[in-house]
């Protein structure tokens, strides 16, 4: 069965990790899960944009190593993050540098901009969910020659959880998942108009 990426990773965000994580950033619950989903969509959007380089996706994953100690931390059988810490402000940046290389700081700025969160939170969200998406593709390492596909795949939905000032650092126009919606729509309201008539023959 085909992962929907986000789906899978959303479900380690539970209310235990919001409610530990709000430790050190005192921010409302439902911005901060909103910046973490905001965080995760734009990791895989940064991920897709490294999918013509051979070698990244295996060079990527091999920066989380088996003793990484949000690794360690992370259930992946029944999804749950068993522990949080400020582990993830280190191990976390190597990663996004790698991922987005100088664009990292304009992207934290424009989650905290359109999230509404602080910089501080922004940051440090982008490194945990950084984490979060590696370690869950390093688990489940046999996704990773379909990894370019599924995010074709997933491309819309991704692209919709991201505000458009973010879609633009990565290099996509803030109209082109509507723009695709808009194509569907129409598509199925031509078929519902005259597709009776091409399958009554």
């Amino acid at each position: 069965m085909t992962p929907n990426l986000q789906i899978e990773l959303r479900r380690f965000i539970s209310s235990n990790v919001v409610s530990k994580l709000n430790k050190f950033y005192f921010e409302n619950d439902a911005l901060l899960i909103k910046g973490i989903d905001v965080s995760i969509g734009t990791i895989l959007m940064g991920l897709y944009n490294r999918a013509e380089e051979s070698g990244f996706y295996k060079e990527i994953t091999s920066l989380i190593t088996d003793d990484s100690t949000f690794y360690q931390e992370v259930d992946f059988t029944s999804g749950r993050i068993l522990s949080v810490d400020d582990c993830y402000r280190l191990e976390g940046n190597a990663i996004l540098k790698e991922i987005f290389t100088t664009k990292k700081g304009r992207i934290s700025e424009m989650i905290s901009n359109e999230v509404g969160i602080k910089s501080e939170t922004a940051r440090e969200i982008l490194n945990f969910s950084a984490l979060l998406v590696v370690s869950y593709l390093k688990n489940n390492i046999q996704l990773l020659d379909s990894l370019k596909l599924l995010l074709e795949e997933q491309k819309r939905d991704i692209l919709n959880s991201i505000h458009p000032g973010i879609k633009i650092i990565l290099g996509f126009s803030c109209y082109e998942s509507s723009v695709e919606d808009k194509n569907q729509s129409i598509g199925r309201s031509i078929f519902t108009l005259f597709g009776h008539n091409f399958f009554s023959f």
